[in-house]
């Protein structure tokens, strides 16, 4: 085994379980009326967030547990949905860089009924339930601006403990983790590229765990003629990787609210959500979210170069 693979457990804030953040919502962070005063219109016009809000933020999501949400943001009363775009947008860019996330060079995705002309497809505009994964830039972010009737829960788990698990229960398919697999675009690769990247499930740099896996993307690059056949033994890792994801007590469900702003480190963060139903009656139970990619750049934690050319987006 490498010597730059990790064959113990991590540990920090980084590792938690469900049970760790279900009660009293540790992740969230309530927007008290100081910071909306500084988000107001003069700020937006500034095109700056507070300095302690961000600072705050990059706390929790690069030293803490990679995972947080801003809540309490008024849409409907003292901001419109178009102000809450501009508040999450400028909070966003306190973060880092606004990259692209397809090949279009769109910086914002609308997320919302799968028949809405803005929808092309993917999961995102499916209305069943979304797989595992994480995306390929160092922060990805929601704002709610509404919920649908039913469903719909943001889905979070620590990579570290995915990560620790496998430690302790299948040492041997370390080596197996630290491989790069062929991943596939799904047709949102940048132009000139082939339709999968490179990416190793887990990596090792300046001595910090990160994590990419999308296991329904690494299977599916094998429609490509000239992506290798993924073997049993591989089959079976990624198998049991999903599994981990799904054991009780590893995710956290998070119900958004019209107002919040989510962010996730993909590095130490898989995500995924649950399947919704809307009201077509009613829009405010009809699901609409804003998702950005959010590059931090040198300020981001060190990547191997296999991850560290998509940090800055797709276009």
């Amino acid at each position: 085994m490498s010597a730059e693979i990790p064959n113990r457990p991590v540990t920090g804030p980084g590792v938690w379980t469900a049970d760790d953040l279900e009660s009293g919502e540790p992740y969230v962070r309530h927007l008290t009326d100081a910071d909306l005063d500084a988000l107001d219109q003069d700020a937006l016009d500034r095109a700056a967030a507070p300095a302690d809000l961000i600072a705050e933020l990059v706390e929790r999501l690069e030293n803490g547990i990679g995972y947080a949400v801003l809540r309490g943001l008024p849409v409907g009363t003292r901001c419109t949905p178009e102000q809450a775009s501009r508040i999450h947008w400028t909070v966003a860019q306190g973060l880092g860089e606004i990259v692209p996330q397809n090949r279009d060079g769109d910086l914002v995705r609308v997320l919302e009924d799968a028949h809405h002309p803005a929808q092309r497809g993917g999961t995102y505009a499916s209305k069943a339930g979304a797989p595992f994964h994480t995306d390929p830039t160092d922060v990805v972010s929601y704002l709610c601006l509404a919920p649908a009737r039913s469903g719909g829960a943001r889905v979070v788990a620590s990579a570290a403990t995915v990560y620790n698990a496998l430690v302790r229960e299948h040492p041997e398919w370390l080596d197996l983790v630290y491989r790069e697999y062929a991943t596939d675009w799904e047709g949102e690769q940048p132009d000139g590229e082939p339709g999968w990247s490179p990416r190793p499930i887990f990596s090792s740099a300046g001595g910090v765990l990160t994590c990419s896996l999308a296991t329904r993307r690494i299977v599916s690059a094998m429609r490509f003629e000239d992506v290798p056949r993924l073997g049993a033994e591989e089959m079976t890792c990624l198998m049991y990787l999903d599994s981990l994801l799904r054991r009780p007590g590893t995710a956290v469900h998070v119900d958004l609210r019209a107002g919040d702003m989510e962010f996730v480190n993909n590095h130490a963060v898989i995500h995924s959500r649950t399947g919704f139903v809307d009201d077509p009656s009613d829009p405010d139970h009809q699901r609409r979210l804003h998702r950005l990619w959010i590059s931090r750049g040198a300020e981001g934690r060190p990547l191997v170069p296999a991850l560290r050319r998509w940090r800055a987006g797709l276009s």
